[in-house]
């Protein structure tokens, strides 16, 4: 606002009054509106692609475990503490009643016999050729005592009884010679014989069924003669088969012979010959009873409203939960679409809003959590795969009890070691409480998993060890074990075998997680972060029992190793190799030394070399030793199988060129003899591996270096490896390993450079006086080689050693 002053006509301004401190910040805040803010404060911190990941989340979880769909709050092996009763009716296809019904058609299904009737057969014809020499003979005068004794059978009733006292022998015999007084009679009789035989020869005899009423039908029977299949069987009528006392032959024979006295001294013969030509096919019975029983179709079970489904007090096994599942089925058949779309955004809300707060908790409390968008999405995505496993687990496991914690208890171990023990608790509760109350699970489940999942996430910190993975899932095991019992007990399950077998099985899902924690360990070490080796670095340890031997019995030779340690690593980083093996395999390589270390030169301290006074040969046996002596006491440690390769293939087939020279040497006043070069080489093999090939360089050049002394330097290091891996070449020890040319130059390069590095020179000190330097050459050290470079050396250079 300006204004005149009147006196000077000077125009002045008139200032707003000047506002309070609180009054510009109100000022300054209101300045953009609330939402703006919350946008302006997403934008800034990520948070709106974090709730957006979070909301998706919440759908994934919420459709796994079907949120549109109250759950189903049944759980196998479980006691019902009151009467279920059917609320929607429901059919359902019986299992006991089919099983039932199964057995019915089986029992009720035909036996199959097969029927042999030669042996009908031959009777028929002994009968028939008995009457013959009755009949040709004309008296009974005539019979000598075997015929009499064969007539006699046909006058004793059932074969085997007294003749009786009525009846005349030889009266009997004239009228039943009678009866065949000519051929045609006769003939006649043997095709009324044929006629009587018949029916039984075609199917056969039987005297009694041999399986109950409760096993078979009794009415019929099914048979086909020898030499057909089962499938031509014709059933038969079991009163037709059926011979008994064989009253069946004697009717047949009245009808066609129609002379009671004939037909009675007939069957008299025939009744304790007959003999069963029906012999029952089991296997064919078999599958007949199998075919009838797999007709059989389910049988349907109606339940209707207010029926008691399941009794109280009933432990639900599998024919129980089938009926329970049904019920629910067709309860979810007849929910209405809204009341389910209504249902799926409120569980989805919750578990959004769980997650939320979680992750506003972590936020301000929790250092250690996801600090990258893409370690957020691995986070979340780790808790939509542990429910999606469980929920597998939990609807299609034919395993009983609570297999939800294997991916439980590996989700937090997983989350334990990659940030910490307080982010997986608080993560683990949110999927706790979804797993169970998105699956109808009760208190004690809620109890049994929140209190596995807790303990095992309170013992993880910082992982050192892989053992300790299998600590924490046993101790997690035995809390699982105790509150299956006692969870058990409070809800009315007795403490027999049923509860202690589930308490039994959730030990063992527990222990079962550390173990295959420990192998997916190394598979999510590079998404999660962890770089770390476990093992291999835990070997590498300077407390490992066999590096702390090697450090007290040969310490020149555990110095040796470190550098070829370092060495070796450098190279094979170089190449792509596995560093960390070849640098904890290069700790190891020459721990069979420790069996013998006055005999490597590196660890006789100046005093006199015991190979001076032994044969070239025996020095070598003893010096090749070394590595089979490294393997045995790798393998008494339980040393890795590949650290152990590396052992066995550090030196190859390389030639101990210094005792075979000597050997040599030592042969020229014998022409004639001639030196087993073979003697003089390792056993091998030859390196494998690029890193058994890149141990064997390094240390071939860091002994063979190292013995130069003062005049290592650079050039002449350069020149000394370069020899000495184009000798290894030239042996052909590079041949098995997957080497490339150019990798060789790579490693020659590498190996060069680490010698260089550690053999550097210093400075003299003004005090310190010059020492004439003299080369020392004990026996295996040279201006080459040690006795393990295996390298012909360029000249042998042997001086007194200074005093």
């Amino acid at each position: 606002m300006s204004t005149i002053n009147s006196s000077n006509n000077i125009p002045t301004v008139s200032l707003p009054p000047r506002r309070t401190r609180s009054e510009r910040v109100a000022l300054r805040s209101s300045s953009k509106g609330g939402f703006s803010r919350f946008v302006t404060e997403l934008k800034h911190n990520h948070w709106g692609y974090l709730l957006l990941i979070m909301f998706l989340t919440s759908v994934i979880i919420s459709c796994l475990i079907e949120a549109w769909n109250p759950p189903f709050s049944f759980r196998p092996n479980s006691v019902t503490d009151r009467a279920i009763v059917c609320n929607t009716p429901f059919s359902i296809a019986s299992p006991e009643a089919k099983r039932l019904a199964r057995e019915r058609a089986s029992w009720e299904s035909l036996h199959v016999f097969v029927n042999d009737p030669k042996p009908l057969m031959q009777l028929r014809e002994s009968l028939w050729n008995t009457v013959a020499a009755m009949v040709n003979t004309q008296s009974f005068d005539q019979l000598d005592n075997e015929g009499k004794e064969m007539w006699y059978h046909f006058l004793r009733p059932g074969g085997k009884e007294p003749i009786p006292e009525n009846v005349d022998p030889r009266a009997e015999f004239d009228a039943f010679v009678a009866y065949f007084k000519d051929d045609t009679s006769f003939d006649l009789f043997n095709d009324r014989l044929k006629r009587a035989f018949t029916p039984f020869e075609l199917h056969g005899t039987l005297r009694a069924l041999h399986y109950g009423a409760e096993r078979g039908s009794q009415d019929q029977i099914l048979v086909y003669r020898t030499k057909e299949t089962p499938d031509r069987a014709v059933p038969f009528k079991v009163s037709e088969v059926l011979i008994r006392d064989g009253t069946r032959f004697k009717e047949a024979l009245q009808r066609e012979l129609n002379n009671p006295t004939l037909v009675d001294q007939l069957f008299n013969w025939l009744s304790p010959k007959l003999e069963e030509t029906l012999r029952e096919d089991k296997s064919a019975t078999t599958d007949l009873e199998q075919k009838a029983a797999d007709a059989v179709g389910d049988i349907i079970v109606e339940f209707v409203q207010g029926q008691v489904i399941i009794e109280s007090g009933v432990t639900l096994e599998a024919e129980e939960m089938a009926l329970l599942r049904a019920e629910y089925k067709a309860f979810l058949s007849k929910s209405p679409l809204g009341i389910r779309i209504l249902r799926f955004q409120a569980v989805c809300g919750t578990i959004f809003v769980l997650i939320i707060i979680a992750w506003g908790f972590i936020q301000r409390l929790e250092r250690r959590r996801p600090k990258s968008l893409v370690s957020f999405i691995l986070l979340m995505s780790g808790m939509v795969l542990t429910v999606a496993v469980a929920q597998c687990i939990q609807r299609f496991s034919l395993i009983i009890a609570e297999g939800e914690i294997i991916p439980l208890l590996l989700f937090v171990m997983i989350v334990s070691i990659t940030y910490s023990w307080a982010l997986a608790i608080v993560l683990s509760t949110i999927l706790t409480l979804i797993l169970v109350f998105g699956n109808g699970g009760g208190n004690d489940l809620l109890m049994i998993l929140l209190c596995v999942t807790i303990s095992a996430a309170i013992q993880l910190g910082r992982l050192r060890s892989r053992k300790k993975l299998v600590a924490v899932s046993f101790l997690s095991g035995i809390v699982v074990f105790v509150l299956t019992l006692t969870t058990g007990v409070f809800c009315n399950r007795v403490l027999e075998m049923p509860l202690l077998f589930d308490a039994c099985a959730n030990f063992v899902w527990s222990f079962l997680a550390g173990f295959i924690m420990t192998g997916i360990l190394p598979f999510i070490e590079e998404p999660f972060g962890i770089l770390t080796d476990m093992s291999l670095l835990e070997l590498g340890d300077v407390s490992q029992p066999l590096l702390q031997s090697l450090i007290r019995l040969a310490p020149a030779t555990y110095g040796h190793s470190m550098q070829v340690g370092t060495i070796a690593e450098t190279a094979a980083e170089a190449i792509g190799a596995r560093s960390l093996l070849t640098r904890v395999g290069a700790y190891f390589h020459d721990i069979g030394k420790i069996m013998k270390p006055e005999y490597y030169s590196e660890n006789q301290g100046g005093l006199d070399n015991i190979h001076d006074h032994i044969e070239p040969q025996v020095s070598t046996i003893v010096l090749i030793a070394h590595v089979k002596d490294g393997i045995d006491l790798a393998r008494q440690h339980r040393l890795p199988q590949p650290l152990i390769d590396l052992i066995e293939q550090h030196h190859g087939t390389s030639l101990v060129s210094f005792f075979y020279g000597r050997a040599a040497k030592g042969n020229k006043d014998e022409p004639g003899k001639q030196v087993e070069e073979s003697t003089y080489r390792y056993p091998g093999p030859k390196p494998q591996t690029k890193e058994a090939a890149i141990l064997m360089i390094a240390d071939t050049c860091e002994s063979a270096c190292r013995s130069m002394g003062t005049a290592a330097t650079p050039g002449k290091i350069e020149n000394r490896v370069h020899v000495l891996i184009k000798q290894k070449l030239d042996d052909g020890q590079f041949d098995d390993s997957g080497l490339t040319l150019r990798e060789l130059k790579i490693i020659e390069n590498s190996v060069i450079k680490s010698i260089i590095a550690a053999m550097h020179g210093r400075i003299k000190y003004p005090d310190q006086e010059p020492e004439q330097t003299t080369q020392t050459t004990k026996t295996g050290e040279h201006e080459n080689i040690t006795p393990e470079t295996g390298n012909l050396p360029n000249s042998v250079v042997a001086k007194k050693i200074p005093v």
